[in-house]
């Protein structure tokens, strides 16, 4: 039997076929990386959002809202141009507070130069006895103190306004200084004697709450304090390429009773060691480090400097925090607020959060712009333990 070779239109069909069947495997071949890179890319965002959320669960055990630093930044502002009953949380490229509120170190009551870092508080009197440091009309109202109050408030400021000191009932001199020499005397007649009134009223400390954008946080002791802020950053990668993202940045501070110098100088200030903590530093032993004045006594441990100072990133940077918002609530101390009965309730923080992937680490394994590499999640973080505590 003669054989027959293959016909031009059979190889022809043979060519193509092979052809075709090369390109999808090839087409397969390439897609397959791309397909597992982005698989991975999401499941990597996803697993790390979710970290992001489970961490400030972890970082939250031990503290509840600090409503002292909430209304401290009230009075200095987020911004200069909106604070006290006008605060709004006004945010620049920067994201986070352009004002520093030296976090209760620093009062602005204080005009002098060599007083201002100083603590002092002022206080409340419904009968109208107006001194310089005691001039606070309307403690009891939601609304906040009137513009001769704006500014850096001392730590324990906020717990002050749910008191009237009112008039002076013992005569007696405070501090051992009788004349009315307001550079020495910064606790006025009327303070600590038989008429003073805890009222249980006072005004909001969280202003706009709903948009919370920085977050305070402050220990059960009352001894430690954690704040949370979103921060703009510079990244480059392999390439030199400069890409901007946002992170989550923490810092700790450790608090003392050092006195209105933050020096512990018992000889030049007669309120060392009276149990009340009026100095923030940096917590040095948990490798915070600032730029500020030394505790003395307590070797690392310095004052923050500005609002920068001391600030470190609490996570790596394969994320870019593209948007989160906070909900405080209540407005008011619980535990001051106690004759204001929409305040009692648990504080609790409300957090929404979009993650994305950050472009410098993983824009060429997802093949170009990571913002289709976005989860959003929300949580809420209820202190009910530490307030019934």
């Amino acid at each position: 039997m003669k054989k027959r070779g293959f016909t031009l239109l059979e190889v022809t069909l043979v060519i193509v076929i092979s052809s075709s069947i090369l390109t999808t495997l090839y087409g397969i071949m390439t897609l397959l990386p791309k397909v597992k890179n982005t698989n991975d890319a999401r499941q990597n965002l996803i697993q790390q959002t979710n970290d992001v959320i489970d961490s400030f669960a972890r970082i939250f055990q031990d503290y509840t809202i600090d409503y002292e630093e909430y209304f401290n930044r009230q009075m200095v502002g987020c911004n200069s141009n909106k604070r006290g009953e006008n605060f709004q949380w006004s945010l620049n490229a920067s994201g986070h507070c352009n004002e520093f509120t030296a976090y209760g170190n620093e009062n602005s009551s204080r005009v002098q130069t060599d007083e201002l870092k100083q603590h002092f508080l002022s206080y409340c009197s419904s009968n109208g006895v107006q001194w310089l440091l005691n001039f606070v009309n309307n403690c009891q109202s939601a609304n906040l103190p009137n513009d001769r109050n704006l500014g850096r408030q001392s730590y324990g400021q906020y717990k002050w306004l749910f008191w009237d000191i009112r008039g002076d009932t013992d005569g007696q001199s405070i501090n051992g200084v009788t004349e009315l020499n307001l550079s020495e005397k910064y606790k006025p007649l009327e303070f600590g004697d038989s008429d003073d009134r805890d009222e249980g009223t006072g005004p909001d400390a969280v202003g706009d709450s709903d948009g919370v954008q920085e977050l305070y946080l402050i220990s059960h002791d009352k001894t430690r304090r954690l704040f949370l802020r979103r921060t703009l950053k510079e990244y480059k990668d392999r390439n030199g390429v400069v890409s901007t993202g946002y992170t989550i940045q923490i810092l700790k501070l450790r608090g003392f009773d050092a006195g209105r110098k933050h020096a512990f100088k018992a000889e030049e200030d007669l309120e060392v060691y009276d149990g009340q903590v009026d100095t923030w530093a940096c917590d040095y032993g948990q490798k915070f480090s600032c730029k500020g004045d030394d505790i003395p006594n307590y070797a690392g441990y310095k004052l923050p400097k500005d609002k920068d100072d001391g600030w470190v990133d609490l996570f790596d940077d394969n994320l870019n925090i593209v948007h989160w918002n906070i909900q405080i609530s209540p407005v008011r101390d619980p535990d001051l607020a106690r004759a204001i009965d929409d305040g009692q309730i648990n504080p609790f923080i409300k957090m929404s959060l979009t993650a994305q992937l950050n472009q410098h680490l993983w824009a060429n394994k997802v093949g170009g712009d990571t913002k289709n590499f976005q989860y959003t999640l929300q949580n809420v973080y209820d202190t009910k333990g530490f307030y019934l505590r």
